[in-house]
């Protein structure tokens, strides 16, 4: 079993080793971002076998990292085991050990890319030198600041440390209107990164108009070959200052090939202003959430706020006759093609259609009602949600008939784990309208359908 602990400044002996390959980019690979934010994401770790296991989120969200260090299919194992038997909840990075799990664990996960988190990744060599047409504004930035101030670099160390802190302060007095949890965070760890510099391996750099510092930047090593940018601010009134600290600090970075300079928050403003250095990469980050949770997800979004436990249910004995349609990696439509015979004849209940919501009207539910219907000879049936919907079914060759909970020759008899299901949620509508569609021009009037899950 794992036994999970806070992420603490004493342990960077033990993690660094482990996080610090020279194949990863990502800003959740530096140790001082996990000391950091520890607070704000519970971040926490565990041993066992060789490899290191994160997790964040505490236990109402509990997410983890992809196991650091030996056989990533051993380690997915112990994560199952810690979770009873189920799927984690995985935050990957995109790069090597994102391509090895996407390929051999794939089939069980939802890769939902999580936009606001991409690191901006640059060459070393186009932030410190700012050369070319394309960075022909950013020149311009220095040169009115420097025709404006009388200013100058000076690296951070424990001799100006102070007048740093001036300048923290001085900062978050300006932010004060927005200050939240997040920015509280954000400005402990400042404080606690200038207190343990040469524990988390911090280096920065400040930029002096007269004695006073109006911006500074603090970062650390990912590995050999990636500087990471945790902190850089600048005061309101000196706005250009950004340009000016970015290009400083960087131009002192010769013994890296990359710099990260972190996510943009889903910010309008500090996006369009990352984009404007011409990240070399976009560090693309997905929530891997297991399959059937996903599908859960697309459920309750599309048909209930409290259902007494009947999703759970439908998906325990039904979840093997889940349809769903793939767009570019990405699950956008589902269904239950539920079986069951309408006298000697095959038949499926089709039931819950649906689209994920940042996927609709794009024709993705007719898409995969078509695929179900080519896959064999089946009736079929379904029960529209509204009467709204008919006309859709409609035009997808589903014609009206009237269906009964009162026993006539004709009945639909439910089948496996929908046969399971039924006896469970059986629920008596009286008549009502529903639809269905036959390949062999089987004609229904009228089906006793006394299993109705609208």
């Amino acid at each position: 079993m794992l036994h999970f602990k806070k992420i603490e400044l004493d342990d960077a002996p033990i993690l660094k080793p482990f996080v610090s390959s020279p194949a990863r980019f990502s800003c959740e690979s530096s140790f001082a971002n996990l000391v950091v934010w520890s607070r704000m994401y519970d971040n926490m770790y565990a041993i066992k076998d060789g490899m290191l296991f994160i997790k964040s989120g505490g236990v109402e969200e509990e997410t983890f990292r992809l196991p650091f260090g030996g056989n990533l299919e051993k380690g997915l194992k112990i994560l199952r085991e810690y979770k009873g038997g189920e799927n984690p909840l995985l935050w990957v990075q995109q790069g090597e050990r994102f391509i090895d799990f996407k390929l051999n664990f794939g089939k069980d996960y939802e890769f939902i890319p999580q936009r606001d988190a991409f690191d901006y990744v640059y060459l070393q060599s186009d932030l410190g030198s700012l050369s070319g047409k394309k960075y022909h504004s950013k020149r311009n930035h220095i040169s009115a600041f420097s025709k404006k101030y009388e200013w100058q670099y000076k690296a951070i160390t424990q001799d100006n440390i102070g007048d740093v802190l001036e300048c923290i302060e001085k900062w978050y007095s300006q932010n004060a209107d927005r200050f939240d949890r997040h920015m509280q965070c954000e400005k402990d760890g400042i404080i606690v990164m200038l207190d343990n510099m040469q524990t988390l391996n911090i280096s920065g750099g400040a930029i002096y108009v007269g004695d006073k510092v109006v911006a500074f930047t603090l970062g650390s090593p990912i590995n050999r070959d990636v500087f990471d940018i945790h902190i850089e601010k600048a005061l309101s009134e000196y706005a250009t200052a950004y340009t000016v600290i970015n290009n400083e600090f960087a131009k002192t970075l010769t013994d890296y090939k990359y710099i990260n300079r972190e996510d943009d928050l889903g910010l309008e403003g500090l996006r369009k202003a990352k984009l404007s250095y011409k990240p070399h990469l976009l560090l693309k980050k997905y929530f891997c959430m297991p399959k059937v949770d996903w599908l859960k997800q697309m459920y309750h979004d599309a048909f209930v706020e409290e259902d007494g436990g009947f999703c759970d249910n439908l998906f325990k004995h039904c979840y093997p006759y889940c349809k769903t349609l793939e767009k570019e990696g990405r699950t956008v439509a589902m269904c239950f093609a539920l079986p069951c015979k309408i006298g000697k004849k095959t038949a499926k209940y089709i039931f819950a259609v649906t689209t994920a919501s940042e996927f609709r009207n794009k024709g993705y539910a007719s898409e995969l009602i078509e695929q179900i219907k080519q896959e064999d000879d089946s009736i079929l049936i379904l029960r529209p949600v509204n009467d709204g919907l008919i006309p859709f079914y409609e035009k997808l060759g589903f014609v009206c008939f009237n269906a009964t909970d009162k026993k006539g020759e004709l009945s639909l008899q439910p089948l496996d784990g929908y046969e399971k299901l039924a006896r469970d949620e059986i629920t008596q509508n009286g008549d009502f309208t529903a639809m269905y569609y036959s390949k062999n021009s089987q004609n229904l009037e009228s089906l006793y359908f006394p299993y109705s899950m609208p």
